[in-house]
């Protein structure tokens, strides 16, 4: 028996704004590609720019009675981490899964100089993204919350 997953399949992404007049969501879904395969498309305004302080909590939860915490759960400045992402490497390894799908991937500043609103495009994750990570089989969610100027601004989870 397999007691190691990889093959996880997009289920359900939920994005939530805390405050609406810094940023907010005007896409955030998932989309049946062809059988068996899903795509996460999101896209958020930011209201309020330039952002140069920006922290990222990356969260791993799984599925029993309700979400519960599992494996990790890590806070990191985000602009350091850009510079630096050899930094942290199990953060990397997610990041990796997406970064060419999105534009979240420059260091600080974002600014009107730059592509300021955020999106991710069209995001299939692919059986071998997670290898490196053993996890067990289960129904997982990675949660990434946003804070700016030391004020959680929101979050999007992705439902595994």
């Amino acid at each position: 028996a397999k007691l190691v997953e990889t093959a996880f399949v997009l289920k359900n992404v939920i994005c939530e704004s805390f405050d609406p007049n810094y940023a907010e969501f005007s896409r955030c879904e998932m989309k049946i590609v062809k059988r068996g395969v899903a795509a996460f498309f999101m896209y958020c305004r930011v209201h309020q720019l330039p952002v140069t302080n920006v922290h990222i909590n990356v969260a791993l939860y799984k599925k029993s009675n309700g979400y519960r915490p599992f494996l990790f759960n890590q806070t990191l400045d985000y602009c350091y981490y850009m510079r630096n992402p050899e930094a942290h490497p199990l953060i990397y390894t997610l990041h990796k899964t997406f970064i060419a799908r999105t534009n979240m991937n420059h260091t600080c500043p974002y600014d009107a100089s730059t592509q300021h609103d955020l999106s991710i495009d069209n995001l299939v994750y692919k059986e071998d993204d997670l290898k490196d990570i053993p996890i067990p089989k289960g129904d997982y969610m990675i949660r990434i919350s946003i804070k700016t100027q030391n004020i959680w601004r929101g979050h999007f989870s992705i439902c595994i």
